[in-house]
């Protein structure tokens, strides 16, 4: 978010009774923007990780899996992907969510996106690209061989019912990140 914005936090309220979920963006600091240069802390509190992720034209992450979305789910991070440039469109799905399904159009001026241990994520670039920094807070049983290993929607039904759920759709207008019931 620009410098003097809120946080960013939402909380969505499910039935009674449900465990409330809420996305959050961690602010940037502006501390100066011109045409030509950008200057911002970036900073996310408790982050061992820095990931660099580079989308050189369209590209989604992981990719597809002969037609079936593929889908990243940690167990010992948590992400905060910031983009640096272009723009960049999450999916997450997390079963334990009431509102399981959700899309961000992600730009710098929101913020870092945080998605939570136990989420299935993937990401979307269009023709331009986009630069994502990633400050991952990660637990002493991190590993980098089990954290990055795709799970395809090809044989989990459970995941292609939270896909097929109506997404809220986030998105930065007017200065704000706005939230919205997809199609």
């Amino acid at each position: 978010m620009e410098s003097g914005e809120t946080s960013g936090a939402w909380l969505e309220r499910g039935c009674v009774g449900c465990l409330a979920m809420r996305l959050h963006f961690i602010p940037i600091h502006l501390f100066r923007e011109t045409p030509s240069v950008a200057f911002f802390d970036a900073g996310v509190p408790g982050a061992n990780g820095a990931d660099v992720v580079i989308h050189r034209g369209a590209a989604t992450s992981p990719p597809d899996d002969d037609g079936f979305e593929q889908y990243y789910v940690h167990q010992h991070q948590v992400d905060h992907n910031l983009v640096i440039e272009g723009q960049r469109v999450f999916t997450l799905l997390n079963p334990a969510w009431p509102q399981p399904h959700h899309v961000i159009h992600l730009q710098r001026a929101m913020g870092a996106l945080q998605i939570p241990i136990g989420t299935y994520h993937r990401s979307a670039s269009g023709e331009g690209g986009s630069l994502v920094l990633n400050q991952a807070c990660r637990d002493e049983a991190f590993d980098y061989a089990t954290e990055f290993v795709p799970v395809t929607l090809r044989e989990r039904p459970d995941l292609q019912k939270l896909r097929d759920v109506r997404p809220w759709v986030w998105s930065w207008q007017d200065g704000h990140i706005r939230r919205s019931h997809g199609p």
